[in-house]
């Protein structure tokens, strides 16, 4: 209660009195001979009871006096009013009905009395929930009319507090239009009627459309002018009121209009009312929310006076209530620009020097929302809000680094002024510890803001030599799917500096965690991941990683699914395909054109349904059986002479690393090749052996290489190219040799070098060199067809022998893995294998495509040209069996013959 507890008796003012009934007098005397009557006198003298146990004053509750039924309340309420316990005891006597039913009695003093220790007793939950069960609430609600006394309604007002607690009753009560004597009783004198009216208006207002029914009444106003009352439970019952209420657009309009913005804003002001100060602040927070109640508080001069306070104030829980506010009302662009033309921004920097920590994390907030705007970025570095920050994310309190680096995320996003000021204050180091925090969400920010400063390439090398890559295991493993999709995007962040791929190769434990949330069934998660996997797979050697722990798997079962499927799952599938040929081949059953196949591409055959694609080390391990063989190449050449490789040069860019891998480019290249070489090959090796000798320190073998290689027909022009193609040998040694280390420790397969290969492709370039394509692929085509056994007639092609020879072969080598090289016989399957490999390494575009029961062929685009009139290109399948070089349109009849099974 606002003031001291009441009791009945104190209330009653008067005493009670009890009337004996009079006796009548005996009648007068009759005749003489008559019997004498006895007179009947009815005055009781009364009783004095010295009650002692409760349960006899609930018994006197059934008398039908009621001097019995006053002073029997009286003493109930001063029982029950001594603990919790007591009026459940009374509860448990049968007291509650007796005592609703006496708030109907027709003495006003009974009614009073009763419903005081009725609406005492409603605060027990247990009493409450068996009140739920009896219809009371009508008549309650009646007794608040002003003909009953103050006590009655300040006790009925005080049983529907109680009764607010819960809501489905709060919810009932609201129906049955208590709202508006509620109102009515707020303008009372008496405190403690005010407060249980107010607290059972604050509890009705939680339900949303009572809020427009108390304006309906006119009942803001009055609610708005007990703000400076004397007693501390009122104001605070007020602001709760208020704040409430103006979630409402139309209420904030009404309080708007009442100049209740002025009210609040010269409460807070007030030196007196530092106790309610944070409650109106939080009523005062809704308020500024609307951008019209801001407007109007900046007109008036009180937006300043409030930026004063916040600064001013010596209470901490003050200031951290105004930086709340302040926060809420800056998630609007709108009012974001007017809190930044009243310098809010300098205020919240401020409050980052305070020693509450509570003070520092609401700044922090505040300065998180703010941070979305590009002005306030400028504004809070201007004010070294980026140095206190850093400051700041590495104090002991979790919470505080929790935001501060929230707001360091937003500072940082698209500004390289900030980032480089972040770098300059230290701000990397402590980023990178945070992703070992212990809060999953600080990770998730300090993730997002390093993924921020990725745009800069000095500030990224600076966090990559920092050990970013090994700290972000953390994040990545987090139980959080927001840590570990902020994870994701800063790992495809950093993944396009090649200086962070080698440090993703040794953090074993990256590559497997990075699959393993690709199949995610948060969407944010999956498509991070996902991006992070196209990113990484342009290095060839990560991409063989991201294929053997199963990716492809996991990326086809995703894009079969319609509602996991997605742009991003889908280029990753492809991005992997296209760094890895021999699975994308398998699987696919097809190559392009843009895809350019080298050393280690095979043919394993296709996937069958169900089933897993195989590295080529899993498939060397497997022995030698009667099933197709796996067709290889493998030819590294040695000698670095240039003929029709300028499509195979620009094809080396950085923007074509995918179209020029292989499904096996970890294959070992270092392969030492054979001294039986043909002289072409000698001379290669010759020149080879000169630039691999410059990273020789002895001064003598590096003056012989140098003569070695001016012997050669060398002109002054091919010289600069010659070392161009020297450095670039010599790094894809050093490359090679490190992947081929990693391969031998895993597996120890070690391809040999194909040198029919090598040797068909002397004798074919000088064939082609300086000759139209349309002359280059009939060319092409009748040396594979030479090479693999001639020309077959249709109806010969089941005779030809090539299985018994293809089993041969296997024994002979031991092996299911076939070089291309080797194969002497061969059909569809084998020619296209080969005519594609060599026309990717001659510079003539063609596709490798395959059907069924060992159906392969190619494709190539050629235009046609009559009377000077060229026409647009047409796709072209090249027959390498029945007529080698013969052009067979891709529509056509003869096509589909030669590409399916008659």
């Amino acid at each position: 209660m606002v003031k001291d507890s009441k009791t009945p008796a104190a209330a009653a003012g008067g005493k009670a009195s009890v009337a004996g009934a009079k006796g009548a007098k005996g009648a007068k005397g009759g005749k003489g001979k008559q019997p004498e009557e006895k007179a009947i006198d009815e005055t009781f003298e009364p009783i004095k009871l010295d009650v002692k146990g409760a349960q006899t004053a609930v018994v006197c509750l059934k008398s039908t006096e009621d001097t019995v039924l006053i002073r029997a309340c009286d003493s109930l309420f001063k029982f029950a009013d001594k603990s919790d316990g007591n009026k459940l005891l009374l509860h448990e006597m049968g007291a509650t009905d007796t005592l609703f039913a006496l708030t109907h009695h027709e003495n006003p003093v009974v009614q009073r009395n009763a419903t005081m220790v009725f609406g005492l007793m409603a605060s027990h939950p247990d009493v409450r929930q068996y009140l739920r069960k009896i219809d009371c609430i009508p008549h309650m609600i009646s007794l608040l009319s002003s003909e009953r006394e103050p006590l009655t309604s300040e006790f009925a007002v005080l049983w529907l507090r109680h009764m607010c607690s819960h809501f489905s009753t709060k919810s009932q009560i609201a129906s049955l239009n208590v709202l508006q004597p509620l109102i009515r009783l707020i303008n009372e004198n008496d405190p403690d009627l005010k407060f249980n009216a107010l607290s059972t208006i604050d509890r009705i207002l939680d339900d949303f459309n009572s809020r427009s029914i108390v304006r309906e009444l006119n009942g803001i106003e009055p609610i708005l002018n007990n703000l400076k009352s004397d007693y501390p439970q009122i104001t605070e019952t007020v602001c709760n009121c208020l704040q409430k209420l103006a979630t409402d657009p139309n209420n904030r309009v009404v309080i708007r209009d009442i100049g209740g913005l002025d009210r609040m804003i010269d409460f807070i002001g007030a030196d007196d009312t530092k106790d309610v100060h944070v409650h109106c602040l939080n009523a005062l927070a809704n308020l500024l929310e609307d951008t019209e109640c801001l407007d109007l508080i900046q007109a008036n001069g009180g937006l300043k006076r409030l930026m004063q306070f916040v600064q001013d104030s010596a209470l901490p829980v003050v200031q951290a209530a105004a930086a709340k506010a302040i926060g809420r009302a800056a998630r609007k662009p709108q009012n974001r620009k007017i809190f930044s033309e009243q310098d809010a921004e300098r205020a919240m920097v401020c409050l980052l020097l305070s020693e509450s920590d509570d003070v520092r994390i609401a700044a922090c907030q505040a300065l998180a929302v703010m941070a979305e705007s590009i002005t306030s970025r400028e504004t809070i570095r201007n004010h070294d809000g980026i140095l206190t920050l850093v400051q700041m994310m590495q104090k002991d309190n979790p919470r505080l680094r929790e935001f501060s680096t929230l707001a360091m995320s937003n500072l940082t996003q698209s500004n390289p002024n900030n980032v480089r000021e972040l770098q300059e204050q230290g701000g990397l180091e402590v980023l990178i510890h945070l992703l070992n925090d212990e809060k999953d969400s600080t990770k998730a920010y300090a993730c997002a803001t390093l993924a921020n400063c990725s745009t800069d390439q000095v500030v990224r090398t600076n966090a990559l030599d920092k050990g970013l890559i090994t700290n972000l295991l953390a994040p990545l493993h987090a139980n959080n799917e927001t840590t570990q999709a902020k994870a994701a995007m800063l790992l495809s962040a950093f993944g396009i500096d090649q200086k962070a791929r080698p440090e993703v190769l040794s953090n074993a434990a990256i590559i497997p965690r990075l699959v393993s949330l690709s199949k995610s069934n948060n969407d944010e998660v999956r498509r991070n991941a996902c991006f992070a996997i196209s990113v990484l797979c342009a290095d060839q050697t990560i991409a063989m990683e991201i294929l053997r722990n199963g990716a492809l798997e996991i990326l086809r079962d995703i894009n079969a699914s319609e509602s996991r499927k997605s742009k991003f799952t889908e280029m990753a599938l492809q991005r992997i395909l296209d760094s890895q040929l021999s699975a994308k081949y398998s699987y696919l059953g097809r190559l392009e054109s843009n895809n350019i196949t080298t050393d280690g591409f095979y043919d394993m055959g296709p996937v069958p349904e169900g089933g897993k694609f195989l590295t080529i080390e899993e498939l060397a391990a497997q022995e030698v059986n009667d099933r197709r063989p796996i067709l290889i190449v493998y030819a590294p050449e040695k000698n670095t002479t240039k003929l029709n490789t300028t499509t195979t040069e620009v094809a080396q860019e950085d923007d074509r690393p995918r179209g020029r891998s292989s499904s096996n480019s970890n294959l070992a290249r270092a392969t030492t090749p054979s001294k039986s070489s043909e002289g072409k090959e000698k001379a290669g090796s010759t020149a080879a052996a000169s630039r691999t000798s410059k990273t020789v320190k002895g001064s003598t073998k590096e003056k012989e290489s140098k003569a070695t290689v001016n012997q050669t027909s060398k002109t002054k022009k091919e010289k600069p190219t010659d070392k161009k193609a020297a450095a670039e040998d010599k790094k894809n040694a050093e490359v090679d040799s490190s992947v081929t280390s990693g391969t031998d420790s895993k597996v120890g397969y070690q391809p040999t070098s194909d040198q029919d290969f090598l040797i068909y492709l002397d004798e074919i370039r000088p064939q082609i060199t300086k000759k139209p394509l349309a002359e280059q692929i009939p060319i092409l085509a009748k040396f594979v067809s030479d090479k693999m056994g001639g020309t077959i007639a249709p109806d010969d092609v089941t005779t030809f022998g090539y299985e018994v020879a293809m089993i041969q072969l296997k024994a002979e080598i031991h092996s299911n893995i076939v070089p291309i090289g080797r194969i002497r016989k061969g059909i569809y399957a084998q020619r296209a294998f080969l005519f594609k490999t060599l026309a990717d390494r001659l510079g003539i575009s063609c596709t490798l495509a395959r059907g069924n029961y060992n159906r392969a062929w190619n494709e190539v685009l050629l235009g046609e040209s009559s009377a000077g009139v060229r026409y647009p290109a047409k796709t072209w399948i090249v027959d390498l069996l029945h007529e080698p070089g013969r052009l067979i349109h891709a529509n056509s009849s003869d096509a589909r013959t030669y590409t399916t099974l008659s």
